[in-house]
């Protein structure tokens, strides 16, 4: 890798770390929190194939557009969707409100994977990628396993709402870090 692509693979691996914690608080614990909304089994499986249907209609074209318009942007962008549909959860009060909210997350999932992939992609070279994007599934699980388990702990002392505004800020605030990348 050259020096830019050096930095901005530090840069992508440090954002997407605090990335996964951010998600390793909140994950586990968002099936707990749609039961506390009325949700059953049933609506949380329905509400997951929602956001995985719209995830999958939506990333080969969002694929297209950043080949056309670079990567940074719907990045970026992405970031600081999940991190206010992350706070649109605390405001559910119905099963179809969640399912609008899966859908929308949905599309967003598929900019954040498609170009998390794709930037992944243009920043490392051939010979080492396996080793590079391994350490950086690596760097991000561990945050997320270890995040997962302060996760329960901050439930029970604060709630559900503080967790998911504290991911929220954690994504948002990794995600303006991103504006550091080189294109």
């Amino acid at each position: 890798m050259c020096d830019s692509q050096q930095r901005n693979y530090r840069i992508f691996i440090a954002v997407n770390s605090i990335l996964g914690f951010a998600m390793g608080l909140f994950a586990p614990f968002w099936f707990l929190f749609i039961e506390r909304v009325g949700g059953s089994i049933e609506s949380f499986g329905f509400a997951i194939g929602l956001m995985t249907i719209a995830s999958a209609l939506a990333s080969y074209a969002v694929g297209r557009l950043s080949d056309v318009h670079g990567r940074k942007r719907f990045l970026i962008v992405s970031g600081l969707l999940e991190a206010l549909i992350i706070v649109c959860y605390t405001f559910i009060t119905t099963t179809v409100q969640l399912y609008v909210l899966q859908i929308i997350y949905g599309l967003v999932s598929a900019m954040q994977m498609t170009m998390e992939t794709a930037y992944l992609g243009d920043i490392t070279k051939k010979v080492q990628r396996g080793a590079d994007i391994g350490l950086y599934h690596a760097a991000i699980g561990l945050c997320a396993g270890v995040a997962a388990m302060l996760g329960g702990v901050g439930v029970g002392m604060f709630g559900y709402h503080i967790i998911f505004y504290v991911t929220a800020a954690l994504i948002g605030g990794s995600t303006l870090v991103l504006f550091l990348l080189k294109e």
